[in-house]
């Protein structure tokens, strides 16, 4: 899959309702399937996260990372190779990055996009399948929510 052709917010759209299909469940399996030490990588991926500078292409690795690991701990090859070939650009940022925490100190969106994947890592280390998908469908919805909000 070649992702250099996902340019307009249409292909965004599309490339979200794909990994919707595919890491939703990957998150079930993983709840399922994991080791302990793998659930120790998917909530460290998760933190790593919020100690990532805004606008880097460490964020956008980071994220990468934590999505990757999760198909890695379905127990099913073929996801960990899928995202793989994937790589980091399937994650969608807009290119200005979302703001922080406001002026008034009102949660921002990359906050709650941390809540999110620390939601989904925990619901895989509880081995709540159900929590795990529901976590992961909120997390990709939001993200295509946001992104169709910054045309």
């Amino acid at each position: 899959m070649n992702l250099s052709t996902v340019s307009t917010p249409e292909d965004v759209a599309e490339l979200i309702g794909f990994r919707l299909g595919v890491e939703v469940e990957a998150a079930g399996l993983a709840a399922t399937a994991r080791s302990d030490a793998e659930a120790d990588g998917i909530a460290r991926a998760a933190a790593a996260m919020r100690s990532m500078p805004a606008q880097t292409s460490q964020l956008l690795e980071a994220d990468f990372n934590f999505h990757r690991r999760i198909a890695q701990a379905t127990g099913n090859r073929f996801y960990g190779e899928l995202l793989e070939s994937l790589g980091p650009a399937m994650i969608a940022y807009p290119a200005h990055r979302l703001p922080p925490l406001d002026q008034a100190g009102n949660i921002g969106p990359d906050e709650i996009i941390c809540r999110e994947h620390e939601a989904i890592a925990e619901a895989i280390a509880d081995g709540d399948v159900d929590s795990a998908r529901a976590a992961m469908r909120l997390h990709l919805s939001n993200t295509r929510n946001r992104l169709s909000r910054k045309k």
